[in-house]
């Protein structure tokens, strides 16, 4: 019997709370057939370090079970797993970030004795703050990079990949990556058949391991101030202007100073480095699903000089517009190459 512990926390997405597990029942079921056995494969406990009742995202009541001894030898997990939580501002954050030290012992504990540690989304803040993640390599939730790189500059950020190993701790990046993650710790523990049913019965998207640039286009969304939303809104329509922040603040009513502080205290960013990062990411987006020349992606995302784009682009994703293009895009080439295209390859 595999054990796992689903650390279930205040304002936890009930989404990654239960969506683990559902991978875990499917998954039982699957080896049941398989081995006529009434005893359950995968095993799993939700539990808590100071209440024995929490409320997700959503509004849902649980009750669970306290984990009262953070050091017991008693308890030992093969896989512990933390799912995301509601993000609603940086001084909360960090607020919830510091109550956790109970948990933070225990993490360490069990890994010492061998249980692989993961978690998702915001809660890959957690396994930082437990000291796991130090002079490692991992993922996280992409629009929060700048608040994690302040909070943890000895660990090497990455969104190359949409999960990340390394010595017993994974950390998966976007809400509903425990989906991904979920199958990937079946193939720990079982075999490649069992992966295959649970996926296809849950028609997950075994493909998905990569970060693409569309998954990074909305995600900054999962907040509900309406300010920002109002922001992001008007950032959206007006991404092909040439704009001053002082006249988005305008359009929107209020204050730059109102609208930097609400960017701050809810994206951990600036509106400048927020518009930067989306105006990248949309370039990216349409590097690999347009047909547009690099001209017209050039004027849609905002830049009116190619080579100040260009040296943007490539500071931001390693690769020059055009060579990111050529290794990343998902419409299949045509035979002959357009005279624009053979431009930019001699421009490049």
């Amino acid at each position: 019997m595999i054990k796992f512990a689903i650390v279930a926390l205040d304002g936890c997405y009930g989404s990654s709370l239960h969506g683990l597990v559902d991978v875990l029942v499917v998954a039982n079921a699957h080896i049941k057939k398989q081995s006529d056995s009434d005893v359950p494969f995968f095993n799993w406990q939700l539990i808590t370090f100071d209440k024995n009742e929490i409320t997700t995202s959503n509004g849902l009541p649980m009750s669970v079970e306290i984990m009262s001894d953070a050091t017991s030898d008693n308890l030992n997990f093969d896989v512990i797993f933390i799912p995301g939580i509601l993000y609603e501002g940086a001084k909360q954050f960090k607020e919830t970030l510091k109550r956790q030290q109970a948990m933070y012992q225990w993490l360490n504990v069990q890994h010492q004795h061998g249980a692989i540690v993961t978690a998702n989304c915001t809660s890959t803040f957690f396994l930082a703050e437990s000291g796991l993640l130090d002079d490692k390599t991992c993922t996280s939730i992409w629009w929060l990079e700048h608040l994690f790189k302040k909070y943890y500059p000895n660990i090497d950020l990455s969104f190359a990949e949409l999960i990340i190993e390394q010595e017993r701790v994974i950390t998966a990046g976007a809400a509903t990556s425990h989906f991904q993650l979920g199958l990937n710790l079946l193939k720990k523990f079982t075999t490649e058949t069992i992966v295959q049913q649970t996926s296809k019965a849950m028609l997950i998207d075994t493909r998905k391991v990569h970060v693409s640039p569309e998954q990074l286009l909305n995600v900054a969304r999962e907040h509900n101030n309406r300010l920002l939303q109002k922001a992001q809104d008007w950032i959206d329509q007006n991404l092909s202007n040439t704009f001053t922040l002082k006249q988005m603040a305008k359009e929107l009513a209020t204050t730059e100073r109102t609208i930097t502080r609400q960017f701050n205290d809810v994206l951990a960013t600036s509106p400048i480095k927020y518009i930067k990062n989306l105006r990248i990411n949309s370039a990216k987006y349409l590097l690999e699903h347009s047909e547009l020349s690099l001209e017209q992606i050039i004027d849609k995302v905002g830049y009116k000089d190619r080579s100040s784009f260009s040296k943007v682009f490539s500071k931001y994703t390693g690769l020059p517009p055009i060579s990111y293009r050529r290794q990343f895009k998902k419409i299949a080439p045509s035979s002959s190459r357009s005279s624009s295209d053979i431009g930019d390859l001699r421009q490049e």
